[in-house]
């Protein structure tokens, strides 16, 4: 069971936090892999296709460890 909190020198910050940090470095990994395949060509609003990726990678993560 994870904890409510992280404690970094003294400064509660939620768990919550910890997720999207870990999901931001996914994110930044597979979107690196995708524009090196040109995957972004095939959607009409790139940026949108990485805001739902990020969403997607964020609730994966929290379905999987989350409290």
């Amino acid at each position: 069971m994870l904890p409510e909190t992280i404690a970094i020198g003294g400064i509660y910050l939620p768990i919550f936090l910890g997720f999207l940090v870990a999901t931001g470095l996914l994110y930044l990994a597979l979107r690196w892999v995708l524009l090196r395949v040109h995957a972004y060509r095939a959607f009409w609003h790139p940026a949108l296709a990485g805001a739902a990726l990020f969403t997607i990678l964020l609730s994966g993560l929290l379905l999987l460890f989350g409290p």
